[in-house]
């Protein structure tokens, strides 16, 4: 027999004791599909109506321990651009990719917003710009040419078509390697035998011809027996029973040698001391060596067995039995997973969109307050916007208790968190105002931010694990709290600064009203200034500490200084009355663009020691943005100046006519 199958052979031998300990029935997998209709869909008896239980698998991903249903959340948005698939929950599609793959192959879920890159792939163009991987499973030769002369161009220097290219080709692979995780235990056309006279001898049933990887695995004693005698005849001479075998030793090594370190990490190890986790498909040898990995690797087994049969209770009793098992694991090794609860409980209320919507609801409240003025609409708003201000902070709190740190790490986070201080912000105005101002403008904030917040959620996961530059519970608490907090006062300042733009067109004579407004104004130009300051200071500190320089013209520090210049120069020009209080809110709109271009701006630079955070597309909106806040300020400021000058005019002719009289 050739030197490689000996070499094949030792290595299978060498896993015998491990796989018996397991398998003391000789019953094979194989045997099971039957039942389950593996290899004809049609027959399956009934559906998994609950995932519920699935959701709470801990599963490792990018140094977190996170429940599987944000695992499956995250999968699908990287995927689709959504966080459902036909009105169903992620967790859902991710069973059935990863129990049932060649039912999933037909799912339509890779987005592709680029119609340049199907006329690439000479695909044809679907109505929702997503497709399935058994179509693009064909073209993944193609695609994988131009993604890899895709990722030879510089970073800063690819276009939108090529950053799309490599995102849809490192998707297709993330998808057919999930497809993998328990391919262990589905039989392949890798391990046919049709000889009668070997599935005799490895007690495999004689009504299938092919067998899984596992099925073949646990036989490695009764492999050995049949090989013995190739050893002493030439190749050449071998029977086709004989090749079949030989072939499907071959494949046995080559699949363990090839499906390794695949996703979806459910599996912590079993020493003591390692903390790393492993799919099902890595830790199978391991697992099996222990009381505990054999019993676990049983429940995965049962799971996919009650999956396939639609027996709901099975699959929720094993699947909680194993969840509970690894569970218990990790108390011992101190890394506990008590926050999964609270993250599941999170994922399932969604406050975010409920706040984001209750938001939308009280802009269209305000609307319908200027045909219908009615006390009771106001009464309504406020009682709305405070509501959804406590479920705003509740999720914040949710996410501080899941992370064990302040929620401000990244962009999303800073902007849901500036978000809750506007809505804060204008609720205190609104009690002292009485005027509606309060509302609109915690309302607009909230529902602004919350959007754009969603906008960067569409990267991935949101509760990521912090950089090393922020790795200070300390300094997030302070440096980062007050930095947004000063953003956010800019920010209303900025709304409320359009308020009294529109106010000067619309309410000209009500001298009463645009004082008011003015002096929430100022207000709240100075409480940005305050904590802009406070925290650029804080931040100076904070890098003296880190990096050993108080201040190194940094552009994340040259955004913050020149926030602060912009208000203070504002202040000193309404102080030497350069400027009216129209000039000031004009000042104070503009002033939202400093703030964004020093929030997130200054990342599109990607140079500096604080460029982190998602960038992707940022350029374009940000754009679009200045342009739009420009463009109103060019065309309203003139409207407004010449109302007030006309008011002001007349003001004045009346007074001169009164003493004439």
């Amino acid at each position: 027999m050739p030197d490689r199958y000996k070499f094949n052979f030792i290595m299978l031998y060498r896993l015998i004791p491990v796989f018996l300990l397991f398998f003391i029935q000789p019953t094979s997998w194989a045997q099971d599909q039957l039942s389950l209709g593996v290899n004809d869909h049609s027959i399956r008896p009934q559906q998994i109506t609950s995932f519920e239980t699935l959701k709470a698998i801990p599963v490792l991903e990018n140094g977190r321990v996170k429940p599987l249903d944000t695992y499956a959340n995250n999968l699908l948005l990287q995927f689709s651009g959504k966080r459902r698939f036909r009105k169903k929950d992620a967790i859902e599609w991710l069973a059935k990719l990863v129990f049932d793959p060649k039912q999933a192959r037909e799912d339509q879920i890779f987005l592709i917003d680029n119609p340049s890159i199907p006329e690439a792939l000479r695909l044809e163009v679907q109505p929702k710009r997503r497709y399935s991987f058994a179509a693009l499973e064909p073209v993944f030769d193609r695609l994988s040419e131009l993604a890899q002369a895709a990722e030879k161009i510089d970073r800063k220097q690819r276009d939108i078509a090529e950053n799309e290219i490599i995102r849809v080709y490192e998707n297709l692979k993330l998808y057919s390697l999930l497809s993998l995780s328990f391919s262990f235990i589905f039989p392949h056309p890798d391990f046919t035998i049709t000889d009668p006279q070997t599935l005799q001898a490895l007690n495999l049933d004689p009504k299938i011809n092919q067998y899984s990887y596992l099925d073949i695995a646990v036989r490695a004693d009764a492999l050995q027996r049949l090989t013995q005698p190739l050893e002493q005849i030439s190749p050449q001479v071998w029977t086709q029973a004989q090749k079949e075998i030989v072939s499907v030793i071959d494949n046995l090594m080559r699949w363990s040698a090839t499906y390794k370190d695949l996703p979806m990490a459910i599996v912590p190890l079993y020493s003591s001391q390692d903390q790393n986790w492993i799919s099902p498909w890595d830790a199978m040898p391991m697992a099996l060596q222990t009381p505990e990995g054999r019993k676990e690797l049983d429940h995965l087994y049962n799971i996919i067995l009650a999956y396939w049969n639609g027996q709901q209770l099975d699959f929720d009793i094993h699947t909680k039995a194993y969840t509970q098992s690894v569970r218990e694991r990790l108390k011992r090794k101190n890394n506990f997973t008590r926050n999964l609860t609270t993250e599941l409980l999170f994922n399932r209320v969604q406050l975010f969109m409920w706040v984001k919507i209750v938001y939308l609801v009280v802009i269209f409240i305000f609307l319908i307050s200027l045909i219908k003025p009615w006390i009771c609409l106001r009464k309504c708003a406020f009682s709305m916007i405070g509501g959804a201000c406590l479920l705003h902070a509740l999720a914040i709190i949710m996410r501080i208790l899941i992370l064990q740190r302040p929620p401000v790490s990244n962009l999303y986070e800073t902007f849901i968190f500036v978000s809750l201080i506007c809505v804060i912000t204008g609720l205190i105005i609104e009690i002292a105002n009485k005027q509606w101002l309060g509302i609109v403008t915690a309302s607009v904030c909230g529902y602004v931010f919350l959007t754009l917040a969603g906008k960067f959620s569409m990267e991935g996961d949101t509760l990521q694990m912090l950089v090393a530059v922020l790795n200070s519970n300390f300094w997030l608490g302070t440096h980062v709290l007050s930095i947004t907090t000063g953003y956010a006062g800019i920010c209303v300042a900025g709304i409320v600064g359009h308020i009294y733009i529109l106010q000067a067109i619309f309410k000209t004579r009500d001298k009463a009203l645009l004082t008011s407004t003015y002096r929430v104004l100022l207000g709240t130009l100075g409480f940005g200034l305050t904590m802009t300051f406070l925290g650029t200071n804080l931040g100076g500190i904070w890098a003296d500490q880190s990096w050993g320089r108080f201040w190194g013209w940094d552009p994340k520090e040259n955004g913050a200084l020149l926030i602060i210049l912009w208000t203070a120069l504002l202040f000193h020009c309404k102080v030497g009355k350069i400027i009216t209080p129209l000039g000031l809110a004009v000042g104070s709109s503009l002033g939202i663009i400093v703030v964004m271009w020093a929030w997130f701006g200054v990342n599109l630079l990607s140079i500096g020691l604080h460029s982190y955070g998602f960038t992707s597309g940022l350029a374009t909106n940000l754009a679009g943005y200045f342009i739009f806040q420009i463009f109103f300020v060019v065309v309203a400021t003139p409207i407004a100046k010449r109302r007030l000058n006309s008011v002001y005019t007349a003001s004045t002719q009346d007074r001169e006519l009164r003493k004439v009289v």
